[in-house]
């Protein structure tokens, strides 16, 4: 058929060639601007705020309200002229949940797709070896409620204190582990597709969200140095802002760097130990200094192989008061070039929020992408 046939049919049906793009491209801007508001908006804002006519607006969001993924929340109240209906995300498109397993507990996070925290819980931990089990009982249980309240769980992200492997999205098992986890997967997250899964280290986590929300927001290269009770340290690598997993997962394994005393080959890890740091509680200043001179000689490695601009030190003991200042004296020290050190915005939270974003940005892609 000739081109102007073609034309001509489209031009018949109300349609042109083009039309089903100038749809999906409308639709999803009118969920981008969503998810970038706290808060509904009204047919005129979004207009405003995408720069699309109010007539296309309303068309689209006619669709997206038919659909079940808009529903209309209220009028706008307190603003003068003609009464405006707000518009926010359907129930039915559902939650993200974040899991973080570590060896002390299990914690969770739900929010909505908009970026909204809508709940937060720490649950007992599992036994060593069965992680499998004890998530599958907690996400069986926020599954049920949220289904009640018709708001079906979309995406999980899972944060566990071991590495993952990003090829087979598996835990790496490693004896040296501070939580020998068993074998877990994406696989062992049921009632979620396994597209809408993601398992990863938790130190890779919080170095994602202090890079969206904490101290390395403005900064495109840095290194997050996590340092927890006994040997647990690992490092989260982001360089051009994208996060460095390795080839099996292993990038940011700093515990076996041959730093500190010992021949084994998790030499860092148990100088690191060695210390015996904990948090709370006091800490003497030289017991400070000795630590924190052992965490900076490894930084230094980091700084000299990927020169970050920026070395953000987390976790519960390395966000002990008064260790910060010697890892930046020793770095100053020994490192080519002096880089900034400095405390983790996020806390002890970092892991599980980094796990609700990622969580978040795949059920949107999800939604988005379904528009088109």
């Amino acid at each position: 058929m000739a081109d102007r046939e073609q034309e001509a049919v489209a031009g018949a049906r109300g349609t042109s060639p083009h039309s089903g793009l100038r749809r999906a491209t409308t639709e999803r801007a009118i969920l981008d601007c969503l998810a970038a508001e706290d808060g509904p908006l009204t047919r005129a804002e979004l207009s405003r705020r995408t720069a699309i006519s109010p007539p296309a607006i309303s068309e689209a969001v006619r669709r997206l309200e038919s659909d079940e993924v808009l529903v209309a929340v209220g009028p706008r109240s307190g603003v003068p002229g003609a009464v405006a209906t707000l518009y926010d995300l359907a129930p039915g498109a559902g939650v993200v949940v974040a899991v973080e397993i570590n060896r002390s507990l299990v914690r969770t996070a739900v929010g909505d797709l908009a970026g909204r925290s809508l709940e937060r819980a720490d649950h007992d931990p599992p036994d060593d070896g069965h992680v499998a089990p004890r998530l599958d009982e907690v996400l069986s249980a926020l599954g049920e409620r949220w289904r009640a309240d018709g708001r079906p769980i979309r995406a999980v992200a899972v944060s566990i204190a071991n590495p993952v492997d990003p090829a087979s999205g598996r835990v790496v098992q490693l004896r040296e582990s501070a939580f020998p986890a068993g074998v877990v997967g994406v696989e062992d997250v049921r009632g979620v597709d396994p597209a809408m899964v993601v398992l990863d280290n938790d130190v890779n986590f919080a170095a994602l969200a202090e890079r969206d929300h904490g101290a390395a927001a403005d900064t495109a290269t840095f290194a997050y140095l996590y340092v927890g009770e006994r040997h647990s340290v690992g490092l989260g690598l982001v360089v051009d802002g994208v996060l460095v997993r390795g080839a099996r997962g292993l990038a940011g394994e700093i515990g076996y760097l041959p730093v500190g005393e010992g021949t084994g080959r998790f030499r860092f890890g148990e100088a690191v130990a060695a210390h015996g740091l904990a948090a709370p509680g006091p800490v003497d200043e030289a017991t400070l200094e000795r630590a924190g001179r052992t965490l900076g000689e490894a930084a230094v490695a980091v700084c000299a192989t990927i020169d970050p601009a920026l070395l953000v030190l987390g976790g519960p003991v390395g966000l002990i008061p008064g260790l910060r200042p010697h890892v930046e004296a020793t770095v100053a020290e020994l490192a080519p070039r002096e880089v900034p050190v400095v405390a983790g915005a996020l806390g002890e939270s970092a892991p599980l929020w980094g796990a609700l974003a990622e969580a978040r940005r795949l059920a949107w892609e999800s939604l988005v992408s379904g528009r088109g």
